[in-house]
């Protein structure tokens, strides 16, 4: 009786078990038919999207939108970019213009000692301009980015992008008088250049930073201190590497307006320092050389592009997807 009993319960059990799985396998079916009905009514709602008149509709209206922005871009940006590289070759001639391509402003231009040291000087303030910013601003970035609370932030960043909102003559203006009132000496040196430049520059730096640590995720830094890394290791290891894009792209923007800035080399150079956006405005508005002005514009611009294609290139050893950026061959 017992052996029959033992065996009555064996089979109630699988009886049970067997009943659990099918069940189971019940629900998970049910799942993935919920899912593939889901899947199809997007798809079709994608479908009819597509074949409605709302949709062609909106896709011809883009251009009319589009149009002024456009317009605006080719008077004020692709145009005169054209008509500068147009006159860096072009040979005047008995105040006849030719339209004949010549190298001959750009021989000129590359056998005058003075307006290459110029613009090597020009090259060489904007990289040391773009270093500082970024230095200065890293720290800044990363406190706000840390920062528990919202509201403290919002308000911190707001007081960093302030001076955006402020004219840069102004500024320039009222950091020239600040120099006249405590160090007088140093108007017209490579130190109040500079200087001027990173305090015109310096929000440009901390928006792409801040951005990028805002973003970064924390997940790593926190595994690496609870495994026994210590802070600056877990920060030059993780969170300065997870931040580099940002940096870089800090460091571009400012060595772009750093290089062609001429408020800057104006009111804090005191007619003592002469760089090439100065030269540039002498050509073009003093003298009656427009065309080597223009050349000399050409130049600078290839060479600013070029410092921006080595950023371009040193960043592409950051793989980025999302939110998570690993270096590549570490």
């Amino acid at each position: 009786m017992e052996t029959k009993n033992l065996k009555d319960n064996n089979v109630i059990e699988n009886k049970i078990i067997n009943q659990d799985e099918l069940e189971h396998v019940i629900e998970t079916i049910e799942k993935q038919k919920k899912r593939e009905s889901a899947r199809l009514k997007v798809k079709d709602i994608n479908h009819y999207l597509s074949k409605t008149k709302l949709f062609h509709f909106t896709k011809d209206k883009v251009w009319p939108i589009l149009a002024p922005f456009i317009l605006v871009m080719v008077i004020l940006v692709i145009l005169p970019l054209v008509s500068i590289l147009i006159y860096a070759f072009i040979q005047p001639a008995d105040g006849i213009t030719l339209f004949k391509i010549s190298f001959e402003k750009f021989v000129k231009l590359f056998t005058s000692n003075g307006i290459l040291y110029s613009l090597f000087l020009s090259i060489l303030y904007a990289i040391v301009a773009g270093m500082l910013c970024v230095l200065i601003g890293y720290p800044i970035a990363l406190m706000m980015a840390q920062m528990k609370s919202k509201i403290l932030a919002r308000n911190m960043w707001v007081i960093v992008t302030m001076p955006m909102w402020i004219s840069m003559l102004l500024k320039v203006l009222g950091l020239q008088t600040l120099f006249y009132l405590l160090a007088d000496f140093a108007i017209g040196t490579p130190i109040a250049i500079i200087i001027g430049m990173t305090y015109m520059f310096l929000p440009f730096a901390i928006a792409p930073i801040y951005d990028s640590l805002e973003s970064r995720q924390t997940d790593l830094e926190e595994a690496a201190l609870d495994l026994g890394a210590s802070k600056f290791r877990t920060f030059w290891s993780i969170t300065l590497r997870s931040s580099m894009p940002g940096v870089l792209t800090a460091f571009s923007l400012v060595l772009v307006q750093a290089a062609t800035s001429l408020i800057v080399v104006h009111y804090m150079g005191g007619g003592r320092i002469y760089l090439v956006s100065a030269a540039i405005e002498s050509y073009f508005f003093q003298g009656n050389d427009f065309g080597y002005g223009a050349a000399v514009s050409v130049v600078l611009a290839i060479l600013v592009f070029g410092l921006m294609l080595v950023m371009k290139l040193i960043s592409n050893k950051f793989e980025m997807k999302g939110n998570k950026r690993k270096w590549k061959n570490s």
